[in-house]
């Protein structure tokens, strides 16, 4: 683990910034490699703080931020101070391709664009293009300390691009997985899945979740996050369940963002300060038997 402590550089919808540390203590307490193929806002990632990990995303632009903030945080920081907050400066930066920018450029785009749209939202259309409205917050939309502290956790980070299962063809089982996926159906906001142009569809919760019972057969041990919906529950039977309180601040509706989410896992989690093992295995006795618990 870094001694670095940093906070997210982006907010991202469906974020774990207020539950982070809470799912950090729920992992394993010892690992090789750390993986993450939907990273997102980063926040279990600067929570963890991982001496090595893999991280992945199927947004181009997100992971070219990161990268620009690893290689050159003080480029990203400098263009950042010569963007100005306003409608105006706003609507100019959001109709430039990002792909057509230098990428501290690209990167500084964004932050700024997250940090000023409203509500902190990233969306975009079917073209990939962002859309968000301006948000005419008064505040100032990124920390150059803070920013410069991430560029020191990311140091330790592997980037790669695309679906998930890409980004883990080379998991072992000395390795741990987190996946946090855009939600299964809610309703209403916190059905958001328009990070990119392709959206995470049922049939990818399907792929999800076969994929997982794949890297149970191999010995993997991973943990997912998703809603609590029957759905999940039946996508993921035969695993364990533990109930996760958060707060989904992206709904309009106050009355409706406090939620409880699901944390699954193919193994016991336990803190670290009772942790007697590295994994403690599932219970069979409580759980639905699978062809993994079966195999152990």
């Amino acid at each position: 683990m870094s001694k670095v402590r940093a906070s997210p550089i982006l907010k991202w919808a469906g974020g774990k910034q207020g539950i982070a540390s809470r799912l950090v203590e729920l992992f394993p307490s010892h690992f090789d490699r750390y993986y993450e193929p939907f990273v997102g806002g980063g926040s279990v990632l600067f929570s963890l703080r991982p001496s090595s990990a893999v991280i992945g995303d199927a947004n181009d632009w997100l992971i070219d931020t990161y990268l620009a903030v690893r290689e050159d945080y003080a480029r990203v920081a400098k263009i950042l101070d010569g963007l100005e907050n306003s409608k105006e400066e706003y609507v100019r930066i959001r109709q430039v391709l990002p792909e057509t920018l230098p990428i501290s450029q690209r990167a500084a785009h964004l932050i700024y664009l997250n940090k000023t749209c409203f509500r902190g939202l990233f969306r975009v259309n079917q073209r990939g293009q962002f859309n968000v409205p301006y948000g005419q917050y008064n505040r100032r939309y990124y920390d150059p300390d803070n920013l410069q502290a991430a560029a020191e956790v990311l140091n330790n980070v592997e980037f790669r691009r695309g679906d998930f299962e890409l980004c883990l063809h080379d998991v072992t089982r000395k390795d741990f997985v987190y996946m946090d996926p855009p939600y299964y159906k809610l309703g209403g906001y916190s059905d958001f899945n328009r990070y990119t142009k392709d959206q995470f569809r049922e049939n990818d919760h399907f792929r999800l979740a076969a994929f997982c019972r794949e890297l149970d057969l191999r010995g993997v041990h991973w943990a997912v996050s998703n809603s609590n919906t029957p759905f999940i529950h039946q996508l993921f039977s035969g695993y364990h369940l533990t109930d996760i309180k958060n707060r989904r601040e992206i709904n309009l509706n106050s009355e409706n963002r406090n939620i409880t989410e699901l944390l699954i896992t193919n193994y016991v989690p336990t803190t670290h300060q009772t942790q007697a093992s590295l994994f403690e295995p599932v219970n069979p006795e409580k759980l639905v038997p699978t062809a993994s618990s079966q195999s152990r």
